[in-house]
């Protein structure tokens, strides 16, 4: 069983009333972005451990190749999003407007 002292009870007791506060406020579409991130850092921690077991380097090391691969993913992911608006935006039919001229002048 984990143990844990009074201080740690106090921490989390304050993180999730902060989360309950966020969650009943106008802000609550941040929650999603917190969640976000907290799996990309997981994914970002399970590429690092795996790297640092399979290869047997060390945590820097592993760091750095856990975050060169989420940043080449990230690139790609973005490239192919431009790619599909590119896409959308050659096959948007655009709509010429004429000019419209006051008789007054």
């Amino acid at each position: 069983m984990i143990t844990a002292n009074f201080a740690s009870f106090v921490g989390l007791g304050l993180i999730l009333i902060a989360l309950v506060a966020v969650f009943f406020s106008p802000f609550r579409h941040w929650l999603g972005f917190m969640f976000a991130g907290m799996a990309f850092w997981g994914m970002i921690e399970i590429v690092r451990f795996g790297v640092q077991h399979l290869f047997h380097w060390p945590m820097t090391y592993s760091y750095l190749t856990a975050l060169s691969c989420a940043m080449a993913v990230i690139t790609l992911v973005l490239l192919r999003a431009d790619r599909l608006a590119q896409k959308a935006m050659a096959r948007r039919q655009l709509i010429e407007h004429t000019p419209v001229y006051d008789d007054e002048q």
